[in-house]
């Protein structure tokens, strides 16, 4: 891993701001006509039913899952009540509102060109 002057907090905001660009660009794209491709395709984006693995909330998911394990080598009891609040989130970021998205995208399947 590449050594870096900023502090971890830095480091940290540097990533979750260019995460909101990412994110700014893609509600921009999808919502700047009334056309239904921009809005499936960003869809698609964040959840992708051929790829699920692949698309925005997977990697959410994924940062939480890591975030949770290692909270799991802190060696304090009281942790584990942040465990398991994390692991749920882990699972509805993806399963439950990807299952949505995955819904949406079939309801607008007569009406998205593929």
């Amino acid at each position: 891993m590449e050594s870096t002057n900023l502090t971890i907090q830095q480091e940290i905001d540097a990533a979750a701001a260019i995460v909101r660009i990412g994110l700014d660009r893609l509600r921009e794209a999808a919502t700047r006509t009334a056309d239904i491709a921009p809005h499936d395709a960003a869809l698609r984006a964040l959840y992708d039913q051929q790829a699920p693995t692949a698309g925005i909330l997977a990697g959410i998911a994924d940062v939480i899952d890591a975030i949770t394990v290692s909270l799991t080598d802190v060696d304090d009891e009281r942790i584990d009540r942040a465990v398991e609040l994390l692991t749920e989130a882990q699972t509805h970021s993806h399963s439950s509102t990807g299952e949505r998205i995955s819904r949406a995208l079939d309801a607008m399947a007569p009406v998205a060109p593929r």
